[in-house]
């Protein structure tokens, strides 16, 4: 009897810790106030202009990447002139913040979900301005 329990006790434990990242997860997305996402990476790289802006160089093509891109779980948006941008964006008609400086979990041009933007507005979970 006294092993009917344990091996009850076990199991209703391991199902409790496999449902947990579910409750984490939210539109593919990470929570927790952050803005780190769990889709893959983009393909491609790094490289900063000499005016200081940063491009994001495709390792297949060797030409620049455009649009949204995931690098080191953050997202990103790169113009059509290939450079990364910055701030208040508006991309598609929806109101986007990107990272103006390096910050703790919040890489330079990453793009702010699920919490404040250094002016205090609330993004959602999608990064959209939530007004």
């Amino acid at each position: 009897m006294k092993k009917m329990i344990v091996l009850i006790g076990w199991a209703f434990l391991l199902s409790v810790t496999a449902a947990l990242p579910s409750f984490a997860e939210e539109n593919n997305t990470v929570g927790y106030g952050g803005s780190t996402t769990t889709a893959p990476d983009s393909y491609g790289h790094w490289v900063q202009s000499r005016d200081g802006s940063w491009s994001f160089i495709s390792n297949d093509t060797g030409s620049p990447m455009y649009g949204w891109i995931v690098n080191k779980h953050q997202w990103y948006y790169i113009a059509a002139n290939g450079r990364m941008v910055i701030g208040w964006q508006k991309i598609n008609y929806e109101t986007y913040y990107f990272s103006e400086k390096s910050i703790e979990n919040q890489p330079l041009g990453s793009l702010y979900m699920n919490k404040f933007t250094p002016d205090n507005y609330r993004v959602d979970s999608k990064g959209i301005r939530a007004d």
